[in-house]
């Protein structure tokens, strides 16, 4: 692969990583890919959102729950997955959140 490419790739994931700051730059990458290929559903997404040790996840659980509506549950001590339909807007929303540390995942197309 031409370095030129290369370069151009990894100012791309840097240019994400800063605007994004908690969000993974993969994790975005595939979220915008399906909003963009089905423009008429959101994509269907797992997200690891890892909290601070502090943090008290039953609250985070609830708040989640009540604003947005998702499938979540507890993975060990410090992080929550929440499975919903979402665009990529959604999950930067969700990690303004100052308790959060990283949120990472997947995404794949909804189903029909």
């Amino acid at each position: 692969m031409p370095q030129t490419i290369e370069t151009q790739y990894d100012n791309f994931i840097s240019e994400i990583s800063n605007e994004l700051q908690k969000v993974d730059p993969q994790l975005a990458m595939q979220v915008m890919y399906y909003e963009r290929r089905f423009t008429d559903v959101d994509p269907r997404v797992d997200l690891h959102i890892h909290y601070k040790e502090e943090v008290n996840l039953d609250k985070k659980k609830d708040e989640l729950d009540s604003n947005y509506g998702f499938l979540i549950a507890k993975e060990g001590k410090h992080t929550l997955i929440a499975n919903g339909l979402m665009n990529l807007n959604r999950i930067y929303e969700i990690s303004t959140d100052y308790d959060i540390e990283e949120i990472s995942g997947f995404a794949s197309c909804a189903s029909y």
